[in-house]
């Protein structure tokens, strides 16, 4: 029942992520938005005509609810506008007659519409809007079927256009579609292939994927692995090394002589679980579907809820709180003798690495999402292999451990100083759903605040200050426990310099970026915004911030004949946190940034302006790797790409690229 349990979550949170994200790969229709009047002003009503044109055999439903007997029936159609501000539905939505035909899955008749049709939608506009300026945006939600098969409802948007006005290249940047389902809107040859021009751009982890393709299945094999090495150096991966050391350290007590078993089984599960996880998702629900599932807050929540329950049972909280039948139950899920939890962590180990998907990952994902299989499949596999090596040994250790001497003391003290590290990460999960979702709970201060905790609740055991139930007492305080305390305690007192300010070095990486409360508010962060916003000319002051949107910055390189850095970022992505944090602040990277036009595009939220973020790195780079760095001309022709990257002397090289 647990395991029936456990894959029912799964499969709900895949559904609940991916069809927000996913929708070109399951659009079986075309269709436009357009007025008949360039302008309009406060209050006025007018008419938003929108056509569809489905696939043979597809068809969606009415716009109204049909209900059968049994309180049951099919999704109906949902039309909205984008700014909420610009327009609002006034009046009954016209419609074609709808086909109908009895349903005997809902015991009713229903209404349907299938091939060409229009729906005329009455508005009011709540401000000016000059359609051939300001961009509104159709969004409908709806359900796609076919014979018996029906899609999960998915929202889908197109700019909405003037019948004699054309749409702009920047409007044409902001949602592709718009080019294939309203070609009225296109005002000549030139700009469509201008935005031809702009599609495809292969990244530089691109072109070196495609070089080794060329030389042949072995060299490409020993790239994938010479990426999967560098992978490990990368601040995402770190959270799992006290998660394996814990987890693998109360199965060596539990299960003594199956570590090797254990670490076998882990290591495969890594493996396995990152190569098909990471394919299969990407074949159905296209190239970043295994990275949106991986970010969803539920998910990071069900992570954190997992290495809390792990840092309890360490702690030894099963056999004096818990009910038995609770006990039970989590022991021979998490703790038992089977492989089904070491399956498990291998599992949540591949889903936390994918919180960042570096460049060779992102670049396999989209040649499986486009229908290629053996090269990114045999990628896949030669990148996990050598990513889930170390990880194979850390499982061993435990295991090494318990045969040594004297053993039982070290490998109890080891579990409880482990399980307050669960507990660390676990935060980093609850900061990551805080930070998609933007509740604003989780702060840089309390993030650092429960940290330094645990730091100093971690010094205080190690010195026998306070015991759990299976601790022996301490007679004496040896040298090794007063180096741990010490240590501990640095770290305790070095997180409260981040209090004031101080920067963290690699720790900042896991930290609330630096700009919390602006991401939290989805306010403009910056001076330049607001003065780019009320059309004045930024100072130089000014120009040295960060832009958050993609066509002011366009606008402003244009102006100022400068080059723009394209910063594509997550709100959970551990390795962008990195690079602006050690990397941006290195002076001569400061120095070549501030002569550029800088925008930073996050990917990871389910709304606007993010979705369009994520699907412009798609559309033009081909790649959904975060971080992704792209520096172009104010024509938007693309002079170089980078990712993550430790060395300095590279990244400046990359940024120099811009003024040569």
């Amino acid at each position: 029942m647990g395991k029936k349990l456990f894959l029912l979550v799964i499969i709900s949170l895949l559904f609940s992520n991916f069809v927000l994200f996913n929708k070109d790969k399951n659009q079986h229709f075309n269709w436009s938005a357009k007025v008949s009047v360039p302008k309009v002003n406060v209050g006025e009503k007018f008419t938003i005509l929108l056509s569809f044109e489905f696939e043979k055999g597809w068809y969606t439903y009415d716009i109204i609810e049909q209900i059968g007997p049994e309180g049951l029936g099919p999704q109906k159609t949902e039309i909205s506008f984008k700014p909420k501000d610009f327009v609002k539905i006034s009046g009954k939505i016209k419609t074609p007659k709808p086909k109908i035909k009895y349903d005997s899955a809902f015991y009713i008749d229903i209404r349907t519409f299938s091939g060409k049709f229009s729906f005329e939608v009455p508005v009011v506009a709540l401000k000016e809007i000059d359609f051939a300026k300001d961009k509104l945006f159709a969004e409908v939600y709806l359900q796609q079927c076919k014979d018996n098969l029906c899609l999960p409802g998915m929202d889908f948007k197109t700019l909405v256009v003037a019948d004699n006005i054309p749409a702009t290249k920047e409007a044409l940047i902001n949602d592709d579609r718009t080019i294939e389902q309203s070609p009225g809107a296109i005002a000549n040859e030139q700009k469509l292939e201008q935005k031809k021009e702009s599609i495809g751009t292969k990244t530089d982890t691109s072109k070196e994927i495609e070089t080794a393709k060329k030389r042949g299945l072995f060299a490409y094999l020993l790239f994938a692995m010479g990426a999967g090495a560098l992978a490990l150096l990368t601040p995402c991966v770190f959270p799992m090394v006290p998660i394996t050391v814990s987890f693998f350290t109360k199965r060596a007590e539990k299960n003594p002589g199956k570590g090797l078993r254990d670490s076998i089984v882990y290591g495969l599960g890594i493996i396995l679980t990152f190569t098909a996880l990471g394919f299969i998702l990407a074949l159905l629900f296209g190239a970043s579907g295994i990275q949106n599932f991986a970010t969803n807050p539920w998910l990071n929540l069900a992570i954190a809820l997992i290495f809390v329950v792990f840092a309890l049972n360490l702690f030894g909280a099963f056999e004096f709180q818990l009910p038995t039948s609770w006990l039970n139950a989590l022991n021979v899920k998490s703790q038992g003798t089977g492989i089904f939890s070491v399956m498990l962590m291998g599992l949540t180990f591949s889903l936390t690495s994918f919180t960042c998907t570096v460049p060779f990952v992102g670049v396999a994902l989209v040649s499986a999402a486009g229908g290629e299989w053996f090269y990114p499949i045999v990628g896949m596999l030669g990148f996990s292999f050598v990513f889930a090596l170390p990880f194979f040994f850390l499982a061993l250790f435990p295991s090494a451990i318990s045969k040594m001497p004297r053993s039982g003391a070290w490998m109890n003290n080891i579990k409880v100083v482990m399980g307050f590290l669960e507990i660390a990460a676990a935060i980093k999960f609850i900061s990551n759903a805080d930070l998609v979702w933007g509740l604003g709970i989780m702060p840089r201060e309390l993030f650092l605040g429960i940290w330094i905790g645990v730091g100093i609740l971690i010094t205080f055991y190690i010195l026998g200050l306070f015991r759990l139930p299976h601790d022996s007492p301490i007679e004496n305080v040896g040298t090794m426990r007063i180096l741990f305390a010490t240590f501990f305690i640095s770290i305790s007192f070095y997180l409260m310099s981040g209090l004031f300010g101080k920067k963290l070095g690699e720790l900042d990486a896991f930290l609330p970026p630096p700009d919390y409360e602006q991401i939290i508010s989805n306010q403009p962060s910056n001076n330049l915004e607001k003065s780019l916003e009320n059309k004045n000319v930024p100072t130089k002051a000014e120009s040295e911030d960060w832009l958050h949107d993609y066509n002011q910055a366009l606008e402003l390189a244009r102006r100022t004949g400068k080059p723009m850095f394209i910063d594509f970022s997550g709100f959970t992505c551990t390795n962008c946190r990195w690079m602006e944090l050690n990397m941006f602040t290195k002076q001569e990277v400061k120095t070549l940034l501030d002569d550029m036009v800088k925008v930073r595009l996050f990917t990871d939220r389910k709304q606007e302006p993010y979705i369009s973020n994520k699907e412009l790195q798609m559309r033009r780079f081909n790649s959904i790797e975060l971080p992704l760095y792209v520096i172009q001309t104010p024509d938007e022709k693309v002079i170089a790409t980078s990712a993550f990257t430790r060395d300095v002397e590279e990244f400046v090289s990359f940024l120099k690229k811009a003024f040569n």
